[in-house]
């Protein structure tokens, strides 16, 4: 089964990033390709309706390309910022594999795509030595906001000598900026129009034999609309075009014609298949129940009918345009029909363990039910691989009301938000999580103890309550159950938070234990980086640096890095090494700690306040009190209410101010800092593109006052004149971008 689905996912995948065969008998256009190759441009885009060959020129260039080539075809289930990235990576990564090496460090959260996946990107194509092309096709399937600004980050990277091509309906110039955008070259419908000597190489090609005149008219019917002129040919070779005048739907007409010569089950087989955006063979027999889908799709080829194929016959693709004509005819004749094949596509797809495509045709077909179970068995490889946009699509397709109809679905995206999602997701799910009636039956998962752990993670009723949750949920889960060592490590982190050190420390070596068994780093890294706080309270600095070093490894090892506790373990890290000297170290997990705070906000106080009491002591170890008064008026955000059991978290913060009093009389005169809160480092990012302070606002849901405040605080903590200086300034602190990882000592 794993080899099953390892293929399928190498098929699907070999689809967008293969490039088609360029047919001789298509229309050349070699001095084009050369004008554009010789341009000083370092963006081509190649913008015209459906059908005027923008694909055939990409892929003539490509065959006649010397310099290194990428090739990207999208679809539309790559509308999202952390696909696009991802992809383009994997594209590139013949001329640039520290590229995909870097972004598969990278887990799921707010602003990581922008702040860290696109820059990592644009710096390892800056660095490619040897000159490339890289050509992305259908780009207008991107509607997402941020793809847009992902990919104008990303393609800033893009050197002199090497050049990316976009190819798409509507005019991509909006995916670049600055110096990329300056010398874009534009090639529109004009220079893609056929004329009469092209009509006669395509009618060469179908083998009819027409006049000059019928060409002529040819042309004018078709406005030099390549794909109309194939269909003109087609038709000719059994009989001759109805003048349609220049006010019909051309397309419409030339299709239903191609279409009414072909044996019905030959267009049957083309209507049903028509929600497929690639044509497997084994899929199409499976949704419509035969066994020759094959020798149906070869005879379509072998009839230049608008379909094509990778070079082994192993997919086929439907030209774009023919494909939203049969999908619009197929509604018309059966809508009822069309959900039905959406269904066993969702099916085929859920059997082979493809979960994204099975949720998109779930959702088409209406199975809300099948699409709540797929999407809370996906949701968390979508969360790790930063794909917000496509969760947030799937959730919003399928409704919260649906969603409630499924208590494991809500518990499980409980889980998801508090790991890896911004504030608003944790509040959200958690909400919801507390509006699914107690005697609702959750499978494989025990419902009120999912409530009481996150009840005990967000510390709403303060730490006393938090603490009777998570006794509760330790007494519930037995040993075998996968949410065993969760429970034992939010019981551990609660003792040890409210004063009950010793035993805290015993309880955390349990959840430890536990979670070696069934696998789970980030409880390992939790529990670790508690155990190293104690450590460093103590000044047990051996000690410290080795569970420090543990806390990082499960981190690092279990592909974690973007969780909720990656800035806890980073200020860990930080403190170890800048306690021992090692300022270069200890300066680059600082920043780390500081850029991954954000993941780690008011949502998690169980979490957040000790990360940020971390951050503290290494930016007092570094000497930055502005830094360290930032993060305590951050933990007083996120205090939870006053009761007797939250004794020693305030003990902890009243040491974190005395130290910092402490230090600031130390210093008769204060540097500014360079540490960013949390609403400028949400800004920052977005200082690498396009958009104004009015659009940024509008990103970020804030006025666009606040977003100038914001960069007129990151210019002046960066002595930065302009934004082109406070992005370089932002590289240089590791807030931007992957910095190369650096050894911790042991």
């Amino acid at each position: 089964m794993d080899q099953v689905f390892d293929g399928l996912q190498a098929l699907l995948l070999e689809s967008k990033t293969t490039p088609p065969d360029f047919n001789d008998s298509f229309v050349h256009r070699p001095a084009l390709i050369d004008s554009l190759r010789s341009a000083e441009a370092r963006l081509v885009t190649v913008t015209a309706p459906a059908g005027y060959g923008k694909t055939s020129l990409l892929a003539e260039w490509h065959r006649s390309e010397q310099r290194m080539t990428g090739w990207l075809t999208l679809q539309g289930e790559d509308d999202d910022p952390a696909s696009v990235i991802r992809l383009l990576a994997h594209v590139c990564a013949p001329f640039t594999s520290e590229a995909e090496s870097a972004l598969s460090q990278f887990a799921g959260a707010e602003g990581a795509v922008l702040s860290r996946m696109a820059p990592t990107l644009a710096l390892a194509l800056s660095r490619v030595d040897r000159p490339f092309v890289l050509f992305v096709d259908d780009i207008h399937v991107l509607h997402d906001e941020g793809c847009l600004d992902a990919l104008s980050v990303a393609l800033a990277g893009v050197p002199r000598g090497s050049q990316v091509v976009l190819a798409g309906r509507q005019r991509a110039t909006r995916y670049a900026r600055g110096r990329l955008l300056a010398s874009a070259v534009q090639v529109g419908a004009d220079e893609l129009r056929i004329d009469p000597a092209g009509a006669q190489r395509i009618a060469d090609e179908v083998g009819v034999r027409v006049d000059g005149r019928t060409l002529d008219d040819w042309v004018s019917l078709c406005d030099g609309w390549a794909a109309g002129l194939h269909m003109c040919a087609l038709l000719s070779r059994s009989r001759t075009p109805v003048s349609l005048g220049d006010s019909a739907l051309v397309a419409d007409y030339l299709y239903q014609e191609c279409m009414r010569d072909l044996p019905d089950r030959t267009r049957q087989f083309l209507l049903q298949t028509s929600i497929l955006t690639v044509h497997i063979p084994s899929l199409c027999d499976a949704i419509l129940g035969i066994a020759d889908s094959a020798q149906i799709l070869r005879d379509l080829e072998a009839q230049q009918l608008f379909v094509s194929s990778d070079r082994e016959r192993r997919a086929y693709r439907l030209h774009p345009l023919f494909r939203e004509y049969l999908e619009g005819e197929l509604r018309l004749e059966d809508v009822t029909s069309a959900k039905a094949l959406h269904s066993k596509a969702a099916r085929w797809f859920q059997e082979q363990g493809q979960l994204p495509q099975a949720i998109d045709h779930a959702i088409s077909a209406g199975d809300f039910d099948v699409a709540t179970a797929l999407v809370t068995a996906a949701g968390l490889h979508a969360y790790e691989a930063g794909q917000d946009a496509t969760l947030g699509r799937w959730l919003r397709e399928i409704g919260d009301g649906h969603l409630l109809a499924n208590p494991s679905a809500v518990i499980v995206f409980a889980w998801y938000a508090v790991l890896v999602g911004t504030d608003e997701d944790s509040d959200k799910w958690s909400t919801l999580l507390g509006k699914v009636p107690d005697d609702a039956v959750a499978e494989g998962i025990n419902l009120l103890s999912a409530k009481a752990m996150i009840r005990a993670i967000t510390m709403r009723d303060g730490m006393g309550a938090a603490l009777r949750d998570a006794e509760f949920a330790v007494e519930v889960e037995t040993l075998e159950s996968p949410w065993r060592d969760p429970a034992v490590q939010i019981l551990g982190s609660t003792l040890l938070h409210s004063g009950h050190d010793e035993r805290a420390v015993d309880v955390l070596r349990e959840a430890m234990h536990v979670a070696d068994a069934h696998r789970n780093p980030a409880t390992i890294a939790i529990c670790e980086a508690e155990l190293a706080l104690l450590s460093i309270e103590d000044a047990g600095w051996e000690a410290a640096a080795e569970h420090a070093g543990r806390a990082l490894k499960a981190l690092q090892d279990g592909g974690i890095e973007g969780y909720v506790m990656s800035a806890y373990v980073f200020a860990a890290v930080a403190c170890v090494e800048l306690h021992a000297g090692r300022s270069d170290v200890g300066a680059h997990y600082l920043a780390r700690g500081m850029a991954e705070r954000q993941r780690c906000g008011r949502s998690v106080p169980l979490l957040g306040i000790p990360s940020r009491l971390l951050l503290i002591r290494a930016h007092l170890l570094s000497a930055d009190t502005g830094a360290a008064r930032i993060l305590l008026r951050e933990i007083e955000q996120m205090l939870p209410p006053y009761d007797e059991d939250r004794g020693a978290l305030d003990r902890r913060l009243d040491a974190a101010r005395r130290a910092l009093l402490l230090q600031e009389s130390r210093y008769a005169s204060r540097g500014t800092s360079v540490a960013l809160t949390a609403a400028e480092q949400r800004v920052l990012p977005y200082l690498q593109t396009h958009l104004t302070r009015a659009e940024i606002a509008r990103r970020l849901f804030v006025s666009p006052n606040t977003v100038g405040t914001h960069i007129t605080s990151i210019f002046r903590k960066f002595n930065a004149p302009s934004r082109a200086d406070a992005v370089t300034r932002a590289f240089d602190l590791g807030l931007l971008g992957e910095l190369p990882d650096l050894v911790v000592a042991d």
